[in-house]
Protein backbone atom coordinates (compact mmCIF):
# COMPACT_ATOMS: atom_id res chain seq x y z
CA UNK A 1 0.00 0.00 0.00
CA UNK A 2 1.41 3.38 -1.01
CA UNK A 3 1.34 5.91 1.79
CA UNK A 4 -1.00 8.87 1.46
CA UNK A 5 0.65 11.21 3.96
CA UNK A 6 0.96 14.97 3.67
CA UNK A 7 4.48 16.33 3.87
CA UNK A 8 5.89 19.66 4.87
CA UNK A 9 6.71 21.99 1.98
CA UNK A 10 10.50 21.90 1.87
CA UNK A 11 10.98 23.89 -1.33
CA UNK A 12 13.59 26.07 0.25
CA UNK A 13 15.34 23.34 2.21
CA UNK A 14 18.36 21.45 0.92
CA UNK A 15 17.35 18.28 -0.87
CA UNK A 16 19.60 15.30 -1.44
CA UNK A 17 20.01 13.84 -4.92
CA UNK A 18 20.20 10.22 -6.04
CA UNK A 19 22.15 9.36 -9.19
CA UNK A 20 21.59 5.93 -10.68
CA UNK A 21 24.88 4.57 -12.06
CA UNK A 22 24.40 0.84 -11.54
CA UNK A 23 23.59 -0.54 -15.00
CA UNK A 24 25.83 -2.34 -17.43
CA UNK A 25 25.20 0.03 -20.37
CA UNK A 26 26.36 -2.66 -22.77
CA UNK A 27 25.28 -0.80 -25.94
CA UNK A 28 27.65 2.05 -25.17
CA UNK A 29 30.22 -0.13 -23.38
CA UNK A 30 30.83 -2.18 -26.54
CA UNK A 31 31.35 0.93 -28.62
CA UNK A 32 33.54 3.15 -26.45
CA UNK A 33 36.53 0.95 -25.73
CA UNK A 34 35.08 -0.92 -22.75
CA UNK A 35 34.83 2.12 -20.48
CA UNK A 36 32.04 1.82 -17.89
CA UNK A 37 29.15 3.94 -19.08
CA UNK A 38 29.13 6.40 -16.14
CA UNK A 39 32.86 7.04 -16.70
CA UNK A 40 32.46 7.84 -20.40
CA UNK A 41 34.07 11.25 -21.00
CA UNK A 42 32.40 14.14 -22.80
CA UNK A 43 34.54 17.23 -23.30
CA UNK A 44 36.79 16.49 -20.34
CA UNK A 45 34.07 15.41 -17.87
CA UNK A 46 32.60 11.94 -17.39
CA UNK A 47 28.84 11.37 -17.52
CA UNK A 48 28.84 10.85 -13.76
CA UNK A 49 30.78 14.06 -13.15
CA UNK A 50 28.34 16.00 -15.30
CA UNK A 51 25.41 14.68 -13.27
CA UNK A 52 27.15 15.60 -10.02
CA UNK A 53 28.06 19.08 -11.26
CA UNK A 54 24.49 19.64 -12.45
CA UNK A 55 23.27 18.80 -8.95
CA UNK A 56 25.86 21.08 -7.45
CA UNK A 57 24.77 24.01 -9.63
CA UNK A 58 21.18 23.36 -8.55
CA UNK A 59 22.25 23.85 -4.93
CA UNK A 60 22.43 20.19 -3.91
CA UNK A 61 24.90 19.42 -1.10
CA UNK A 62 24.36 15.69 -0.57
CA UNK A 63 24.46 13.07 -3.32
CA UNK A 64 23.91 9.32 -3.21
CA UNK A 65 25.39 7.42 -6.16
CA UNK A 66 23.94 3.94 -6.61
CA UNK A 67 26.44 1.49 -8.13
CA UNK A 68 26.12 -2.10 -9.29
CA UNK A 69 27.98 -3.21 -12.38
CA UNK A 70 31.66 -2.14 -12.40
CA UNK A 71 31.30 -1.46 -8.69
CA UNK A 72 35.03 -1.47 -7.95
CA UNK A 73 35.89 1.01 -10.73
CA UNK A 74 32.98 3.22 -9.77
CA UNK A 75 33.85 3.33 -6.06
CA UNK A 76 37.47 4.21 -6.79
CA UNK A 77 36.44 7.04 -9.11
CA UNK A 78 33.82 8.42 -6.72
CA UNK A 79 36.25 8.42 -3.79
CA UNK A 80 38.57 10.62 -5.83
CA UNK A 81 35.71 12.95 -6.78
CA UNK A 82 34.62 13.24 -3.17
CA UNK A 83 38.04 14.64 -2.29
CA UNK A 84 38.10 17.10 -5.19
CA UNK A 85 34.60 18.55 -4.99
CA UNK A 86 32.96 20.59 -2.27
CA UNK A 87 30.01 18.22 -2.01
CA UNK A 88 29.18 15.09 -0.01
CA UNK A 89 29.01 11.94 -2.16
CA UNK A 90 27.95 8.62 -0.67
CA UNK A 91 28.14 5.34 -2.57
CA UNK A 92 25.16 3.00 -2.25
CA UNK A 93 25.72 -0.51 -3.65
CA UNK A 94 22.85 -2.34 -5.35
CA UNK A 95 23.51 -6.07 -5.64
CA UNK A 96 20.18 -6.50 -7.46
CA UNK A 97 20.90 -4.08 -10.31
CA UNK A 98 20.22 -6.73 -12.97
CA UNK A 99 16.54 -6.82 -11.94
CA UNK A 100 15.90 -3.26 -13.13
CA UNK A 101 16.68 0.36 -12.39
CA UNK A 102 13.84 0.49 -9.89
CA UNK A 103 15.90 -1.67 -7.54
CA UNK A 104 18.62 1.00 -7.58
CA UNK A 105 16.14 3.58 -6.33
CA UNK A 106 14.96 1.15 -3.66
CA UNK A 107 18.56 0.78 -2.50
CA UNK A 108 18.56 4.32 -1.08
CA UNK A 109 15.37 3.88 0.95
CA UNK A 110 17.41 3.20 4.10
CA UNK A 111 19.15 6.59 3.76
CA UNK A 112 16.33 8.91 2.69
CA UNK A 113 13.04 9.72 4.40
CA UNK A 114 12.17 12.99 2.64
CA UNK A 115 11.95 14.45 -0.85
CA UNK A 116 14.94 13.95 -3.15
CA UNK A 117 16.03 14.54 -6.73
CA UNK A 118 16.49 11.47 -8.91
CA UNK A 119 18.78 11.42 -11.95
CA UNK A 120 20.03 8.81 -14.40
CA UNK A 121 23.79 9.29 -14.80
CA UNK A 122 23.61 8.71 -18.56
CA UNK A 123 21.26 11.68 -19.02
CA UNK A 124 22.80 15.10 -19.60
CA UNK A 125 20.79 18.13 -18.55
CA UNK A 126 20.69 21.86 -18.08
CA UNK A 127 20.94 22.30 -14.28
CA UNK A 128 17.94 24.64 -14.39
CA UNK A 129 15.78 21.56 -15.06
CA UNK A 130 16.67 20.38 -11.56
CA UNK A 131 15.90 23.75 -9.98
CA UNK A 132 12.54 23.74 -11.76
CA UNK A 133 11.78 20.35 -10.26
CA UNK A 134 12.63 21.65 -6.80
CA UNK A 135 10.38 24.67 -7.36
CA UNK A 136 7.55 22.39 -8.53
CA UNK A 137 6.95 21.04 -5.02
CA UNK A 138 3.47 21.83 -3.76
CA UNK A 139 3.59 20.43 -0.23
CA UNK A 140 1.85 17.17 -1.17
CA UNK A 141 3.29 13.66 -1.24
CA UNK A 142 3.37 13.85 -5.04
CA UNK A 143 6.32 13.00 -7.26
CA UNK A 144 7.22 15.22 -10.21
CA UNK A 145 8.72 14.13 -13.52
CA UNK A 146 10.41 16.53 -15.95
CA UNK A 147 8.99 15.89 -19.40
CA UNK A 148 9.82 17.11 -22.89
CA UNK A 149 7.02 17.98 -25.30
CA UNK A 150 9.48 18.24 -28.22
CA UNK A 151 8.86 14.65 -29.25
CA UNK A 152 9.97 15.24 -32.84
CA UNK A 153 13.44 16.24 -31.64
CA UNK A 154 14.19 13.06 -29.65
CA UNK A 155 17.23 11.26 -31.06
CA UNK A 156 15.81 7.72 -30.69
CA UNK A 157 12.09 8.07 -30.11
CA UNK A 158 11.52 4.30 -30.33
CA UNK A 159 13.70 3.76 -27.27
CA UNK A 160 12.30 6.72 -25.35
CA UNK A 161 9.85 6.36 -22.46
CA UNK A 162 6.64 8.06 -23.51
CA UNK A 163 4.19 9.87 -21.26
CA UNK A 164 0.45 10.49 -21.59
CA UNK A 165 -0.81 13.59 -19.80
CA UNK A 166 -4.07 15.01 -18.57
CA UNK A 167 -3.03 18.62 -18.14
CA UNK A 168 0.03 18.00 -15.94
CA UNK A 169 -1.19 14.75 -14.38
CA UNK A 170 0.56 11.68 -15.76
CA UNK A 171 -1.96 9.01 -16.74
CA UNK A 172 0.30 6.53 -18.55
CA UNK A 173 4.01 5.91 -19.03
CA UNK A 174 5.99 3.35 -21.05
CA UNK A 175 8.11 2.75 -24.13
CA UNK A 176 5.40 1.05 -26.17
CA UNK A 177 2.74 3.76 -25.95
CA UNK A 178 1.57 4.73 -29.45
CA UNK A 179 -0.24 8.01 -28.74
CA UNK A 180 1.65 10.17 -26.26
CA UNK A 181 2.06 13.80 -25.29
CA UNK A 182 5.65 14.03 -24.08
CA UNK A 183 8.82 12.08 -23.30
CA UNK A 184 10.21 11.11 -19.91
CA UNK A 185 13.57 12.89 -19.43
CA UNK A 186 14.66 10.74 -16.50
CA UNK A 187 14.77 13.62 -14.00
CA UNK A 188 12.44 13.36 -10.99
CA UNK A 189 11.56 15.10 -7.79
CA UNK A 190 10.61 12.10 -5.68
CA UNK A 191 8.72 11.84 -2.41
CA UNK A 192 8.92 8.91 0.04
CA UNK A 193 5.83 7.45 -1.67
CA UNK A 194 8.13 6.28 -4.47
CA UNK A 195 9.56 3.56 -2.21
CA UNK A 196 6.14 2.03 -1.55
CA UNK A 197 5.42 2.15 -5.28
CA UNK A 198 8.72 0.44 -6.04
CA UNK A 199 8.03 -2.29 -3.52
CA UNK A 200 4.56 -2.86 -4.94
CA UNK A 201 5.87 -3.04 -8.53
CA UNK A 202 8.66 -5.42 -7.57
CA UNK A 203 6.18 -7.71 -5.85
CA UNK A 204 4.38 -7.85 -9.18
CA UNK A 205 7.62 -8.87 -10.88
CA UNK A 206 8.46 -5.45 -12.37
CA UNK A 207 11.83 -4.11 -11.21
CA UNK A 208 11.79 -1.03 -13.44
CA UNK A 209 11.33 2.54 -12.29
CA UNK A 210 8.57 2.96 -14.87
CA UNK A 211 6.69 0.16 -13.14
CA UNK A 212 6.66 2.17 -9.93
CA UNK A 213 5.60 5.30 -11.79
CA UNK A 214 2.65 3.39 -13.23
CA UNK A 215 1.64 2.54 -9.69
CA UNK A 216 1.77 6.22 -8.78
CA UNK A 217 -0.31 7.22 -11.81
CA UNK A 218 -3.19 5.07 -10.59
CA UNK A 219 -3.17 6.95 -7.29
CA UNK A 220 -2.70 10.37 -8.86
CA UNK A 221 0.68 10.72 -7.14
CA UNK A 222 2.79 11.71 -10.13
CA UNK A 223 2.63 14.85 -12.22
CA UNK A 224 4.76 16.48 -14.88
CA UNK A 225 6.69 19.70 -15.29
CA UNK A 226 7.59 20.93 -18.76
CA UNK A 227 11.30 21.55 -19.39
CA UNK A 228 10.53 23.95 -22.25
CA UNK A 229 13.49 24.54 -24.53
CA UNK A 230 16.11 23.39 -22.05
CA UNK A 231 18.81 20.95 -23.03
CA UNK A 232 18.86 17.28 -22.06
CA UNK A 233 20.05 14.08 -23.71
CA UNK A 234 19.80 10.36 -23.03
CA UNK A 235 23.00 8.55 -24.01
CA UNK A 236 22.65 4.83 -24.74
CA UNK A 237 24.75 4.14 -27.85
CA UNK A 238 27.87 5.48 -29.59
CA UNK A 239 25.56 7.26 -32.05
CA UNK A 240 23.76 8.90 -29.13
CA UNK A 241 27.10 9.96 -27.68
CA UNK A 242 28.17 11.66 -30.91
CA UNK A 243 24.84 13.45 -31.20
CA UNK A 244 24.97 14.48 -27.54
CA UNK A 245 28.34 16.16 -28.08
CA UNK A 246 26.94 18.19 -30.96
CA UNK A 247 23.84 19.11 -28.98
CA UNK A 248 25.89 20.07 -25.93
CA UNK A 249 28.10 22.37 -27.98
CA UNK A 250 24.99 23.98 -29.42
CA UNK A 251 23.43 24.31 -25.96
CA UNK A 252 26.34 26.32 -24.52
CA UNK A 253 25.55 29.26 -26.78
CA UNK A 254 23.47 32.15 -25.42
CA UNK A 255 20.97 33.07 -28.17
CA UNK A 256 19.08 35.48 -25.91
CA UNK A 257 22.25 37.42 -25.12
CA UNK A 258 24.26 37.20 -28.33
CA UNK A 259 24.31 40.04 -30.83
CA UNK A 260 23.73 39.43 -34.51
CA UNK A 261 27.38 38.79 -35.36
CA UNK A 262 27.92 36.48 -32.39
CA UNK A 263 24.91 34.42 -33.35
CA UNK A 264 25.70 34.10 -37.07
CA UNK A 265 29.52 34.16 -37.20
CA UNK A 266 31.35 34.25 -33.87
CA UNK A 267 29.49 31.54 -31.97
CA UNK A 268 29.86 28.77 -34.60
CA UNK A 269 33.60 29.49 -34.78
CA UNK A 270 34.12 29.89 -31.03
CA UNK A 271 32.36 26.58 -30.39
CA UNK A 272 34.86 24.88 -32.70
CA UNK A 273 37.71 26.47 -30.77
CA UNK A 274 36.13 25.55 -27.44
CA UNK A 275 35.90 21.94 -28.58
CA UNK A 276 39.71 22.03 -28.80
CA UNK A 277 40.32 24.12 -25.66
CA UNK A 278 38.16 21.88 -23.49
CA UNK A 279 40.57 18.98 -24.00
CA UNK A 280 43.42 21.04 -22.49
CA UNK A 281 44.14 22.41 -18.99
CA UNK A 282 43.35 25.93 -20.24
CA UNK A 283 40.92 27.68 -17.90
CA UNK A 284 38.21 30.21 -18.82
CA UNK A 285 40.23 33.02 -17.20
CA UNK A 286 43.26 32.12 -19.32
CA UNK A 287 41.09 32.44 -22.42
CA UNK A 288 39.83 35.81 -21.18
CA UNK A 289 43.43 37.01 -20.92
CA UNK A 290 44.29 35.52 -24.34
CA UNK A 291 41.40 37.38 -25.98
CA UNK A 292 42.49 40.61 -24.26
CA UNK A 293 46.10 40.26 -25.43
CA UNK A 294 45.04 39.58 -29.04
CA UNK A 295 42.87 42.69 -28.91
CA UNK A 296 45.70 44.79 -27.47
CA UNK A 297 48.07 43.68 -30.24
CA UNK A 298 45.45 44.67 -32.78
CA UNK A 299 44.99 48.04 -31.09
CA UNK A 300 48.75 48.63 -31.23
CA UNK A 301 48.85 47.83 -34.95
CA UNK A 302 46.03 50.32 -35.57
CA UNK A 303 48.27 53.06 -34.19
CA UNK A 304 50.68 52.74 -37.17
CA UNK A 305 48.10 54.22 -39.51
CA UNK A 306 49.40 52.16 -42.45
CA UNK A 307 46.87 50.03 -44.41
CA UNK A 308 48.88 46.81 -44.12
CA UNK A 309 49.00 47.05 -40.33
CA UNK A 310 45.42 48.32 -40.21
CA UNK A 311 44.29 45.19 -42.05
CA UNK A 312 46.19 42.94 -39.65
CA UNK A 313 44.76 44.93 -36.74
CA UNK A 314 41.20 44.46 -37.95
CA UNK A 315 41.71 40.71 -38.32
CA UNK A 316 43.15 40.46 -34.80
CA UNK A 317 40.31 42.49 -33.29
CA UNK A 318 37.73 40.22 -34.92
CA UNK A 319 39.71 37.15 -33.82
CA UNK A 320 39.69 38.45 -30.24
CA UNK A 321 35.93 38.84 -30.48
CA UNK A 322 35.59 35.19 -31.48
CA UNK A 323 37.98 33.96 -28.78
CA UNK A 324 36.13 36.12 -26.25
CA UNK A 325 33.16 33.78 -26.58
CA UNK A 326 35.25 30.74 -25.67
CA UNK A 327 35.76 31.62 -22.00
CA UNK A 328 32.04 31.41 -21.28
CA UNK A 329 31.67 28.27 -23.38
CA UNK A 330 34.53 26.53 -21.60
CA UNK A 331 33.19 27.57 -18.21
CA UNK A 332 29.82 25.99 -19.05
CA UNK A 333 31.34 22.84 -20.58
CA UNK A 334 33.66 22.31 -17.61
CA UNK A 335 31.30 23.67 -14.92
CA UNK A 336 33.88 26.32 -14.07
CA UNK A 337 31.64 29.39 -14.20
CA UNK A 338 32.28 31.89 -11.42
CA UNK A 339 31.29 35.43 -10.50
CA UNK A 340 34.93 36.44 -10.57
CA UNK A 341 35.33 35.10 -14.09
CA UNK A 342 32.32 37.04 -15.37
CA UNK A 343 33.50 40.21 -13.63
CA UNK A 344 37.09 39.75 -14.83
CA UNK A 345 35.90 39.28 -18.41
CA UNK A 346 33.85 42.49 -18.24
CA UNK A 347 36.78 44.51 -16.87
CA UNK A 348 39.24 43.31 -19.53
CA UNK A 349 36.65 43.96 -22.26
CA UNK A 350 36.46 47.60 -21.20
CA UNK A 351 40.26 47.92 -21.14
CA UNK A 352 40.35 46.35 -24.61
CA UNK A 353 37.75 48.88 -25.82
CA UNK A 354 39.96 51.69 -24.52
CA UNK A 355 43.00 50.22 -26.29
CA UNK A 356 41.15 49.88 -29.60
CA UNK A 357 39.75 53.41 -29.50
CA UNK A 358 43.15 54.84 -28.55
CA UNK A 359 44.99 52.87 -31.26
CA UNK A 360 42.56 53.81 -34.03
CA UNK A 361 42.41 57.45 -32.96
CA UNK A 362 46.20 57.80 -32.75
CA UNK A 363 46.68 56.09 -36.12
CA UNK A 364 44.18 58.41 -37.79
CA UNK A 365 45.53 61.47 -36.01
CA UNK A 366 48.96 60.91 -37.56
CA UNK A 367 47.54 61.73 -41.00
CA UNK A 368 44.79 64.08 -39.77
CA UNK A 369 46.34 66.02 -36.83
CA UNK A 370 43.21 67.94 -35.88
CA UNK A 371 41.48 68.39 -32.51
CA UNK A 372 38.25 67.02 -34.03
CA UNK A 373 39.97 63.62 -34.41
CA UNK A 374 40.75 63.41 -30.70
CA UNK A 375 37.22 64.57 -29.89
CA UNK A 376 35.82 61.87 -32.17
CA UNK A 377 37.88 59.24 -30.38
CA UNK A 378 36.58 60.43 -27.01
CA UNK A 379 32.97 60.39 -28.26
CA UNK A 380 33.35 56.85 -29.63
CA UNK A 381 35.09 55.50 -26.54
CA UNK A 382 32.59 57.06 -24.15
CA UNK A 383 29.79 55.51 -26.22
CA UNK A 384 31.34 52.06 -25.93
CA UNK A 385 31.80 52.35 -22.19
CA UNK A 386 28.41 53.92 -21.49
CA UNK A 387 26.59 51.31 -23.57
CA UNK A 388 28.05 48.56 -21.39
CA UNK A 389 27.65 50.58 -18.18
CA UNK A 390 23.97 51.31 -18.79
CA UNK A 391 23.27 47.65 -19.48
CA UNK A 392 25.08 46.44 -16.37
CA UNK A 393 23.58 49.12 -14.13
CA UNK A 394 20.11 48.35 -15.39
CA UNK A 395 20.52 44.66 -14.54
CA UNK A 396 21.87 45.58 -11.10
CA UNK A 397 19.13 48.10 -10.25
CA UNK A 398 16.11 46.41 -11.79
CA UNK A 399 17.11 42.73 -11.51
CA UNK A 400 16.45 41.82 -15.13
CA UNK A 401 18.01 42.40 -18.52
CA UNK A 402 17.37 45.27 -20.89
CA UNK A 403 14.85 44.56 -23.62
CA UNK A 404 16.65 42.74 -26.44
CA UNK A 405 15.58 45.25 -29.07
CA UNK A 406 17.19 45.62 -32.49
CA UNK A 407 19.02 48.74 -31.32
CA UNK A 408 20.36 47.03 -28.20
CA UNK A 409 21.54 44.07 -30.25
CA UNK A 410 23.30 46.42 -32.66
CA UNK A 411 25.09 48.01 -29.70
CA UNK A 412 26.56 44.77 -28.43
CA UNK A 413 30.32 44.33 -28.48
CA UNK A 414 30.35 41.64 -31.18
CA UNK A 415 28.67 43.99 -33.69
CA UNK A 416 30.94 46.87 -32.66
CA UNK A 417 34.17 44.93 -33.19
CA UNK A 418 32.94 43.41 -36.44
CA UNK A 419 32.09 46.88 -37.75
CA UNK A 420 35.63 48.03 -36.92
CA UNK A 421 36.96 44.93 -38.68
CA UNK A 422 34.97 45.79 -41.81
CA UNK A 423 36.20 49.37 -41.54
CA UNK A 424 39.78 48.08 -41.38
CA UNK A 425 39.26 46.06 -44.57
CA UNK A 426 38.39 49.28 -46.39
CA UNK A 427 41.11 51.25 -44.57
CA UNK A 428 38.51 53.34 -42.73
CA UNK A 429 38.62 52.05 -39.14
CA UNK A 430 38.24 55.56 -37.68
CA UNK A 431 35.05 56.24 -39.62
CA UNK A 432 33.69 52.82 -38.62
CA UNK A 433 34.55 53.49 -34.98
CA UNK A 434 32.78 56.85 -35.05
CA UNK A 435 29.66 55.25 -36.54
CA UNK A 436 29.34 52.58 -33.86
CA UNK A 437 30.30 55.10 -31.17
CA UNK A 438 27.48 57.46 -32.17
CA UNK A 439 25.10 54.49 -32.42
CA UNK A 440 26.09 53.54 -28.86
CA UNK A 441 25.13 57.01 -27.59
CA UNK A 442 21.82 56.81 -29.45
CA UNK A 443 21.16 53.44 -27.83
CA UNK A 444 21.94 54.83 -24.39
CA UNK A 445 19.58 57.76 -24.98
CA UNK A 446 16.74 55.56 -26.20
CA UNK A 447 17.11 53.24 -23.19
CA UNK A 448 17.08 56.16 -20.75
CA UNK A 449 13.95 57.55 -22.42
CA UNK A 450 12.16 54.18 -22.38
CA UNK A 451 13.02 53.55 -18.74
CA UNK A 452 11.96 57.07 -17.77
CA UNK A 453 8.58 56.56 -19.41
CA UNK A 454 8.09 53.41 -17.33
CA UNK A 455 9.65 54.77 -14.15
CA UNK A 456 6.47 54.15 -12.14
CA UNK A 457 6.77 50.46 -12.98
CA UNK A 458 10.28 50.33 -11.50
CA UNK A 459 9.77 52.58 -8.49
Amino acid sequence: MISNIKIENIKNQNLPAVIIAAGEGFRLFNGNGGIPKPLTPIFGKTLLERSIHSCREAGIKKIYVVVGCFKQEMVSFIEQLDQELDISIQVVPNPHWRKGNGTSVSAVSAFIDSAFLLLMCDHLCDPSILTNLIDAQNGENTCVLAVDYRTNDIFDIDDATKVVLDNFDITAIGKDIVKYDAVDTGFFLCQPSIFDALKSAQQDGDGSLSGAIRKLTKLGRIRAVNIGNRFWFDIDTPACLSSAKRKLLSAISKPNEDGYIARVLNRPLSCKLSELFVQTPITPNMITVLSFLICCIGAYLFSFGDYKWTLYAGILVQLSSIVDGCDGEISRLKFQASRFGAWFDTILDRYADVAIAAGITFGYWQTHPQPAVLLGGVIALSGFIMSSYVRKEYELRFNHRLHNSILNRLNKRDVRLFTIFIGALFNQPFEAMICVGVLSHIGVGVNILNIYRKKEKYS
